[in-house]
């Protein structure tokens, strides 16, 4: 396996290639807020061993460390779908690597932004893969405002980073299933039953939502994966890509 950075426009991020692979078919991983293509390594790592290129980018305003362009306080989950459409685009050009139509994994809201996404271009994704999703960011953060200018310029959001007005106007009147539940491929969705920011029955909705979709909950995991729970989540990733 090696790796390399990559651009797309001013889009930074990291490429994970397999070894003496000709045109390995690629997946695209949106990261988790707050976080950046770092977080892929674990599942990029994984895949680029059974003969998977891997491309994480970092999102614009998507973090505090991430190193594309763009400030926090004008990200939100659909600015990161519109920063997907950029992505695809780019990597259809790419000579090393099949990115036609790419395999899409997301995380937490870069699962939601995914969704988001693939319901809007269906005939550019593979399949979707998405890691404890972010379903319910519309209903949580409409939580306790009864309008949206209650809304303050800037919040921080659980410590993480500083977000703007913009993270949450743009999912105030915004329905979650309206777009994503459209698309119509292969869905595989990871989720831990004791996930108190994101609960599991917004999952749960999403796969009887979707046409084709599988739901696993791993029964002790919190939010996002750690140890042995991305070892159940990659074995399951690893039936589902051999499936589809």
């Amino acid at each position: 396996m090696r790796t390399e950075e990559r651009f797309c426009g001013d889009i930074y991020g990291k490429l994970w290639l397999p070894d003496a692979a000709e045109r390995p078919p690629l997946a695209i991983f949106a990261h988790e807020v707050g976080c950046t293509h770092a977080s892929a390594q674990p599942w990029a790592e994984h895949l680029a061993g059974e003969g998977w290129a891997v491309y994480a980018p970092d999102f614009r305003g998507g973090s505090e460390h991430g190193r594309s362009p763009g400030a926090t306080t004008d990200m939100s989950a659909l600015t990161e779908a519109d920063d997907l459409a950029e992505v695809f685009a780019a990597a259809a050009a790419w000579g090393d690597v099949d990115g036609a139509r790419p395999l899409l994994i997301g995380a937490s809201q870069g699962g939601f932004s995914a969704a988001i996404y693939a319901g809007r271009n269906p005939e550019r994704v593979r399949a979707l893969i998405l890691l404890y999703p972010g379903f319910n960011m519309p209903d949580a953060l409409r939580a306790g405002r009864e309008d949206p200018a209650d809304v303050p310029e800037t919040f921080d959001l659980h410590g993480w980073l500083t977000v703007g007005r913009r993270y949450f106007t743009d999912l105030w009147s915004y329905d979650p299933w309206a777009e994503t539940l459209g698309y119509p491929g292969r869905v595989l969705i990871l989720h831990g039953a004791k996930d108190a920011l994101v609960p599991p029955e917004y999952s749960r909705r999403a796969a009887e939502g979707y046409a084709r979709a599988e739901l696993c909950l791993h029964p002790t995991a919190a939010h996002m994966f750690r140890g042995k729970e991305v070892d159940w989540a990659l074995e399951r990733i690893d039936r589902f890509l051999r499936e589809i």
